[in-house]
């Protein structure tokens, strides 16, 4: 890696995060935009946003329904929705471009757009300076945060969701692709917060267990509010992400958008993905190498 680079990956070491600036091109930012629209144009929406909900029995059916719809996945481009987008009719109350929360989770595999932002050289020669030997893409996102009502993301760490073994082997990439300020919801981190381990997991329960189809194991302690530190950044920039690493945003109560897209990238080498993951690879999507 080149003497320039070292200073920025001990930051990287010390904080468990690294802001990027202009590390995407607008234009680079503008094709993905462009992307999602015409993704959204086509987007059917799914059943399990258009269920009229009546008796308590059919709920739990819902509530699996949209369960199953976010279990399976891992390996499509599927639709997830703000909530008070939809009646209970499955109408949209408000624009369906302006409903839409967030767009996952393999749109790094089957959209060509995405697919080469995620496999660009400059992401792979990024991966290489900071030493991975065998980077997978695991899952991708296009997150929408929408003005007025793009809630609030809590505390957490995606190892929870992304665990592996041994710990530390998960790496978030996180694209801005507007400006992100602190108005319109702008990630917050607690530096140095990724070297103690996880405090929660969710995993799937085992068959038959239970009604739900995943649980927490643990809990998420209380943080404290003035150790976070907001990381505003422009649009192209890149906020490199440690698996353990606390963040959280705020709801954006701006006028404007927050679009961002975040691909997650696990170092295969040595490492066992847990087997409890949401997440699971398929025969028909095993998880990709970062390196073409």
């Amino acid at each position: 890696s080149g003497g320039e680079q070292s200073p920025r990956l001990f930051q990287f070491r010390e904080d468990g995060f690294l802001v990027l600036e202009h590390f995407f091109t607008a234009e680079e930012c503008d094709s993905m935009r462009n992307q999602i629209q015409r993704i959204i144009a086509e987007m059917e929406v799914p059943l399990h946003c258009r269920t009229e909900f009546s008796t308590k029995e059919e709920e739990q059916l819902q509530a699996q329904g949209s369960s199953d719809y976010f279990l399976t996945s891992g390996d499509k481009i599927r639709f997830f929705f703000e909530k008070g987008a939809l009646d209970e009719r499955g109408n949209f109350l408000i624009p369906k471009e302006k409903s839409v929360s967030k767009i996952g989770h393999a749109l790094h595999a089957y959209d060509p757009v995405f697919k080469q932002i995620t496999h660009s050289s400059k992401v792979q020669e990024l991966g290489r300076k900071l030493g991975l030997e065998r980077p997978v893409v695991v899952q991708s996102m296009y997150i929408f945060k929408q003005p007025g009502i793009g809630g609030e993301v809590t505390p957490h760490q995606d190892a929870t969701f992304l665990h592996t073994e041994p710990l530390g082997r998960i790496l978030g990439f996180w694209i801005a692709l507007e400006d992100v300020t602190r108005e319109n919801g702008c990630l917050w981190f607690i530096p140095g917060s990724h070297t103690n381990g996880i405090s929660r997991r969710m995993v799937r329960a085992a068959s038959g267990t239970s009604t739900r189809v995943v649980e927490f194991v643990g809990s998420e302690p209380a943080y404290d509010d003035s150790q976070f530190k907001p990381l505003p950044i422009s649009k192209g920039g890149l906020i490199l992400i440690h698996g353990e690493v606390v963040h959280k945003s705020e709801l954006n109560s701006s006028e404007s958008s927050r679009h961002a897209f975040t691909f997650h990238v696990m170092e295969a080498k040595d490492t066992s993905w847990s087997k409890e993951n949401w997440l699971q690879p398929t025969p028909e999507l095993p998880f990709p190498s970062l390196y073409t």
